[in-house]
């Protein structure tokens, strides 16, 4: 805008006719530019004094001005400015009442032809004094002014009057060309994700983008180094933290000194990194430490026990103590992840209470805890230290509302007797700790060197396993469901044999809890569909197309909602949901997990059955069975063995069948061996279907098909 307003002034300079005066229009268009209330344009004569060339207002063209060191200066082509102007030899012969020496004043060399001469601009005593900006303005018409003048006192030759036209029209288009360059270089730096500043020698801003403009003020401390940068002339780049209304901010600021049109500035460009060195804290803590509990994690535990073993003497013991909660899987499945959850960090809140500040617990996965006791007590010591330990978390955890009861196993191994490093210590320590769980849980167990073979044969195992699911050494048993009246074959549930080669056929009680406890049993999930969905076609030939086949999922995967989105939508992808059936225990429905709320509408919804397996083993009651949605209930064989024998399991049955027709649920008797156990079932309760070795063994398809028929005899 001053821009314009300044060719405004030069073009009426271009516009003047010959022995016209132009100084009036000049003058109007440049108090837009610099905001003056006053103005004079002096002349300098051959006799050194100064003429009044034009004044605004008129009525200042006859003040006595004195050529002294300051005019001399300015009409030598240097711009000057002043705020204070009483002590100026040049004002000293002014009559007083005609003007304010306390007017900021610029001082504007012009030269005509041969002769020198200013012009003195005069703000009003209420406005600011003259700016940075004024002076690189003045600088630019100066020049063209001095011109326009020298073409008037020649009589405006023509050459001259076109010379300066060029000049004004080149004016005008740089100066369109640096409003639009300081226009985009101003959007630029507003989009830039730093602040950006540029100030002075003196620490006025010069340029500032936005996001400099928002963030908090530097610190007086960093006001002070600016100025020593600048004095050095060195960049300077290193991290500050600043408060501000959110709190503590951390910036990586780089500040460089510069030197333009002989004008010292500095740049300084400060990149917020806050949340960046959050982010480095975190990883760095969660690269050692568990999340959950805020315990040392693995690979803290082996750092820590790697540098005490590094220089330890034999005589130096350690000890290290692998503890694992027990049925922690079931107390997950039951209330549910977040009670696990806090019941982990209740034990390692308890249990960090009980250790020595030497020592160090750490959790190295799931429900596991390692505890390093560095240095090693006496015997009597050590073996008080675990059994405080095992008696502290048999007493009552209080999580989520919920009273939990609950106990550990925990193996020990000794330094250097058991082992001379980590893993050797680790391994032991853990086969004592299976031991343990293989007799009365809640108990401590020490290594000795008979266990050795059996920690070696679990990590056989282990190893064997994680194999055949790689390999797919897998495939699936098939045992019907029989209408006891009919004798009809109405279904069949899916199981899982370990096919290990040319060896023996597994049973999944020898290795499904292990691979859960692994995290490899999904996959054998998912097995199991692709195998039942293939069999169909094959069973469909040879019992019709309306029997169902069940396939078994665990109550965590139940209770894992991304798990059983992605199976539901597997089960749905083979166009057979209507054709089958989940088994999930009654620990699924029971606990305070998802499976209701959030996965049962999906089987619904892609048309799959449900079924409770092994009902009245867990810690339902028969009214549970009122509120919940389920098509079967499988009743568990405890219940059946020798039931013509046993009054009270007889009234059990009784109550479950009667249950089951009035809420309109098929009612299964699992483990059905002899004909007197259908008989009973048949004649005495309202139970009509049955699976057990009396109707066929579990089989695989290409044996199932041979069956000698569709049914089996009726009952009489």
């Amino acid at each position: 805008m001053q821009a314009g307003l300044l060719l405004t002034a030069l073009e009426a300079l271009l516009r003047i006719e010959p022995g016209s005066d132009p100084f009036p229009g000049v003058l109007a268009a440049l108090s837009a530019v610099f905001g003056f209330s006053e103005a004079i344009a002096l002349g300098e004569g051959n006799d050194g004094r100064l003429d009044c060339i034009a004044a605004m207002p008129a009525s200042l063209a006859d003040l006595p001005w004195r050529n002294g060191r300051l005019f001399a200066r300015v009409m030598d082509g240097r711009i000057s400015v002043t705020f204070e102007n009483a002590k100026l030899e040049e004002w000293r012969d002014l009559p007083p009442g005609r003007l304010s020496a306390a007017q900021s004043a610029l001082y504007l060399p012009m030269r005509m032809r041969d002769r020198r001469g200013l012009l003195i601009m005069l703000r009003p005593l209420d406005a600011p004094g003259f700016s940075r900006d004024d002076v690189v303005l003045a600088r630019k018409f100066a020049l063209l002014a001095s011109h326009a003048l020298a073409a008037r006192h020649a009589n405006q030759s023509e050459a001259e009057s076109r010379r300066l036209q060029r000049l004004t029209e080149q004016l005008r288009t740089s100066e369109q060309a640096a409003q639009r360059n300081a226009n985009l270089l101003q959007e630029i730096v507003n989009l830039l994700p730093l602040s950006l500043t540029v100030k002075d020698a003196a620490g006025r801003l010069v340029l500032v983008n936005d996001a400099a403009a928002a963030a908090p003020a530097p610190a007086a401390a960093a006001s002070r180094q600016e100025a020593d940068i600048i004095a050095a002339g060195q960049q300077v780049t290193e991290e500050e933290t600043s408060a501000g209304p959110e709190g503590e901010r951390t910036f990586l600021t780089s500040r460089k000194p510069v030197r333009i049109l002989e004008e010292s500035l500095l740049l300084t460009a400060s990149l917020d990194i806050t949340e960046r060195k959050h982010f480095e804290r975190e990883l760095a803590h969660r690269a050692y430490f568990d999340t959950l509990t805020g315990l040392p994690n693995r690979t803290l535990l082996q750092e820590r026990v790697d540098a005490a073993l590094r220089h330890r003497l034999p005589a130096q013991g350690c000890a290290m103590a692998f503890i694992d909660l027990d049925n922690f899987k079931h107390i997950n499945d039951f209330f549910s992840h977040a009670v696990g959850d806090g019941l982990l960090v209740a034990v390692a809140r308890r249990v960090g209470g009980l250790i020595r500040a030497s020592d160090t617990l750490a959790r190295i996965s799931g429900d596991e805890f390692v505890l390093l006791l560095d240095p090693l007590p006496e015997p009597e010591q050590l073996y008080a230290a675990i059994d405080r330990i095992l008696d502290s978390l048999k007493q009552p955890f209080a999580v989520e509302g919920f009273e939990i009861l609950t106990s550990a196993s925990v193996g020990v191994s000794l330094f250097p007797e058991h082992g001379r490093d980590y893993e050797a210590l680790r391994r032991n320590a853990d086969g004592a700790m299976y031991r343990a769980k293989m007799g009365r849980r809640g108990r401590a167990v020490y290594f000795d060197a008979g266990m050795g073979k059996a920690v070696t044969a679990r990590m056989e195992l282990e190893q064997e396993l994680r194999l055949a699911v790689r390999d797919r050494h897998f495939r699936f048993a098939f045992q019907p469901k029989v209408e006891l009246r009919s004798g009809r074959v109405i279904g069949f549930e899916a199981l899982v044999r370990w096919v290990n080669g040319g060896g023996p056929i597994m049973a999944p009680s020898g290795f499904i809890d292990l691979a859960m406890e692994l995290g490899i049993g999904d996959e054998i999930t998912h097995f199991a569909l692709q195998d039942t969905v293939a069999a169909l076609e094959r069973i469909d030939r040879r019992f019709g197309a309306d029997t169902t086949i069940s396939i078994n999922v665990s109550a965590r995967q139940a209770n894992d909602p991304g798990f059983m989105r992605g199976f539901v939508a597997a089960i749905a992808a083979t166009g057979r949901a209507q054709r089958l059936m989940l088994e999930l225990t009654e620990d699924a429905f029971i606990t305070a997990g998802q499976f209701q709320a959030q996965v049962l509408p999906l089987l619904r919804e892609a048309g799959v059955r449900v079924s409770i397996d092994d009902f009245g083993t867990g810690y339902s009651s028969l009214g549970t069975l009122a509120d919940i949605t389920v098509d079967e209930v499988k009743v568990d064989r405890s219940f059946i063995r020798r039931i013509q024998d046993r009054p009270r399991s007889q009234g059990v049955l009784k109550a479950i069948g009667a249950l089951g027709r009035a809420l309109g649920t098929v009612v299964v008797a699992e483990g059905v061996e002899t004909e007197e156990e259908a008989r009973y079932l048949l004649q005495a309760t309202d139970i009509d279907v049955a699976q057990g070795y009396l109707f066929g063994r579990p089989a695989f398809v290409e044996q199932l098909v041979r069956m000698p028929g569709r049914a089996f005899p009726r009952l009489r």
